[in-house]
């Protein structure tokens, strides 16, 4: 009699899941005007997940085609380069480690081949991370020019218009370099966390990208990211990818943990992770009914200023305005596009919602590097939208407005309040050491949540109380009752509750 090998036996029981039970996805995509609209939630893990099983083929495109073939030049060699650079100078967050894990899971649990001809290898977590760190690593001399622009306006300056009366209104370009495979791969992507110190936000960027270019918070916090024009010899590594304490800093609920979250969280961010690259950071919430926006300049050299409306020596009234140029971290040097915005704005002080669109693209567009515009009023809970074509800027497009509330408020998987128990399969799956299990309850009561090995066996009893109803996620670290670590192998988490019994298998694989 012939013997299954342990990962034969994984394989089989793996296959046995997925014929039994549906892949649990937290996500939805849905398509606005031509815009894909994803929609994620629950734990990193559980997001990156969603991200890879709804918009992998269209990341994994990115990243062949974008950072490999073009930043790269199309070379194996150089992407190995600038993979080992990654690996050997820079370190992130264990959430966002697992956040590509589930990216790459969600690929496979969607069917979609990681075998990267490019590369002639499959692509895997590390390769996602790399392409969230771009914005540093273009750096090393690689193919690529990242630009931007943007304008706040408030207070004074937005008096006049009766749709915000004095309220904030910041328009954004996104200036990259033109490329048919970014043109057809925007996303937007509204997170909803289920970690407790985090809050729901909003992504405006490309599949694959998790860090943050554009991005919102349900408190109303926007930061939008720019390239700044001094680097000069990053040292003191490791270093953190910006887009990623962008991210922490927009992500989290209260970052400085001063009781609000507010453009100084973004602040804190940036300044407490070794920068390699040179940004601006023009990050806002409502001047009238909040602290006034900022932009943060920040490089390796010279770590991190705050510059306010109290610096500006050309724009007048209450603006802000960034490019690619520092002002406050070095001496100014001539920027045509800060020049045009400056003058617009001195030659007509008064900015609407519609003026500050159109001023932007007359003052700071790029008709060759365009390739999204964003306006966002955080006191109307408005956010617009436009996408380049092959031809055309993002500002001269058609935008689509999106209502911010309606965004946020999402169906989320499980019910609230199921009709009966709810048990989910835990994620990950496999997993090493720690898995998440989630399940709900239709009404209060006792709830025994346990861990059997394929004998039946009693192995943990992770739960035994009472619970309300409603959603609950508990963690397993693949302990036994005495605290010893469990082998690798096949094991079903059994949920007992309101007289109902519910079992899922799991795989520990080390």
């Amino acid at each position: 009699m012939k013997t299954l090998s342990f990962a034969s036996a994984v394989l089989a029981v793996l296959l046995l899941c997925a014929a039994t039970a549906p892949c649990q996805v937290n996500g939805t995509l849905e398509v606005v005007d031509e815009k894909p609209i994803l929609t994620v939630w629950g734990t990193h893990a559980e997001r990156g997940h969603a991200q890879g099983y709804l918009q992998g083929e269209e990341g994994k495109e990115i990243f062949e085609d974008y950072i490999v073939g073009y930043i790269c030049s199309g070379s194996s060699f150089i992407y190995a380069y600038v993979r080992s650079h990654y690996l050997g100078n820079y370190t992130v967050d264990a959430k966002y480690v697992e956040e590509a894990e589930g990216m790459i899971g969600g690929m496979v649990d969607a069917g979609i081949s990681l075998y990267s001809g490019a590369l002639g290898r499959n692509i895997d977590a590390t390769d996602m991370l790399v392409s969230n760190a771009i914005v540093d690593l273009s750096t090393l001399s690689l193919a690529g020019a990242f630009g931007c622009s943007s304008t706040s306006s408030w207070g004074a300056s937005t008096i006049a218009d009766p749709l915000i009366a004095g309220h904030l209104v910041i328009t954004r370009h996104l200036d990259w370099t033109k490329h048919p495979v970014l043109t057809d791969n925007p996303l937007l992507v509204v997170h909803l966390p289920a970690e407790s110190d985090e809050q729901p936000w909003i992504s405006i960027g490309y599949a694959g990208l998790f860090g943050v270019l554009s991005g919102v918070s349900e408190s109303g916090v926007s930061a939008f990211l720019n390239m700044g024009n001094y680097d000069l010899g990053a040292t003191g590594s490791p270093f953190h990818p910006i887009l990623l304490s962008v991210r922490n800093g927009v992500e989290a609920a209260d970052y400085d943990g001063d009781g609000e979250h507010a453009p100084a969280d973004i602040v804190a961010a940036i300044e407490d992770r070794t920068r390699s690259v040179g940004t601006i950071v023009h990050a806002t919430t409502d001047g009238v009914a909040g602290p006034s926006p900022v932009i943060i300049e920040s490089n390796n050299e010279n770590g991190v200023v705050v510059r306010t409306q109290a610096d500006n020596a050309m724009v007048p009234g209450d603006n802000l305005a960034a490019t690619n140029h520092f002002r406050v971290l070095y001496p100014p040097v001539y920027c045509n596009r800060y020049e045009a915005i400056a003058d617009s704005l001195t030659a007509n002080a008064d900015i609407s919602c519609a003026r500050s669109w159109s001023f932007m693209a007359g003052a700071a567009g790029s008709f060759t590097s365009n390739v999204q515009c964003i306006q966002y009023v955080e006191s109307e809970g408005i956010l617009r939208w436009a996408m380049d074509t092959y031809t055309e800027p993002a500002y001269d497009q058609r935008w689509t407005e999106f209502d911010v509330a309606d965004l946020f408020d999402h169906p989320m998987g499980i019910e609230e309040r199921p009709a009966r128990p709810v048990l989910e399969q835990n994620y990950p799956n496999p997993f090493n050491p720690t898995t998440r299990i989630r399940f709900a309850l239709a009404t209060p009561g006792r709830v025994r949540l346990a861990v059997h090995d394929v004998s039946g066996r009693l192995v943990a009893v992770v739960e035994d109380g009472h619970r309300d109803a409603g959603l609950h996620e508990i963690p397993w670290d693949g302990r036994d009752g005495s605290g010893r670590q469990v082998a690798s192998g096949v094991y079903f988490c059994r949920l007992e509750s309101e007289g109902e019994v519910h079992s899922r298998p799991m795989v520990l694989l080390k």
